[in-house]
């Protein structure tokens, strides 16, 4: 008989324990959700202030890539690679290649004008360097004694020269190529 009483008491017996923990879960949801619902607007906007910032990295990068791209274009360079680096990189290499032409052209002419102007000049021993004494601080010295005689008359002779240096033509790009305005 007691078995079929707790049987039939059983329902009455679960539904307080039933409903408090309805109860309880409803609690912990809505506490839950309000957490829940703050975070989610806190990483929207933290999602939405990365996404700008992307863009905008995006945005630079494209940008510089038509640069680079223009540049290698302008001065003849062809890349090994298609990425912005190894174009960069062949850009810093054509770079080191005009500068020692450049350097190299300017010894050649200023050589000419020297043998110009003395005719029983020895050249060959003229392109071994400077003539210094052996103590290297004296050395150094009399380096940077005949440097400093040489600037501005090297300046002048220079100038002389300067019609005979061609530039590749600078092509620049607008905003309607690159997508951006000069700052």
């Amino acid at each position: 008989m007691r078995s079929e009483l707790m049987v039939r008491l059983a329902p009455f017996t679960l539904a307080p324990l039933y409903f408090e923990l309805v109860f309880l879960t409803f609690c912990f949801l809505f506490c839950f959700s309000t957490e829940f619902e703050r975070k989610v607007v806190e990483a929207t906007s933290t999602a939405e202030a990365l996404q700008k910032s992307l863009d905008a990295k995006a945005s630079d990068r494209s940008a510089l890539e038509a640069v680079v791209t223009s540049a290698c274009e302008g001065l003849g360079v062809s890349a090994s690679g298609s990425s912005l680096r190894s174009r960069v990189e062949a850009l810093y290499s054509r770079a080191g290649e005009r500068m020692r032409e450049a350097l190299h052209g300017g010894v050649k002419k200023a050589l000419a004008v020297v043998s110009s102007h003395y005719a029983d000049i020895d050249l060959p021993a003229v392109c071994e360097g400077y003539v210094l004494p052996d103590d290297e601080t004296e050395a150094q010295e009399e380096v940077q004694r005949l440097e400093d005689a040489a600037a501005a008359l090297g300046d002048a002779l220079a100038a002389f020269f300067d019609d005979e240096v061609e530039l590749p033509p600078l092509e620049v790009q607008g905003p309607t190529q690159t997508g951006q305005q000069d700052p």
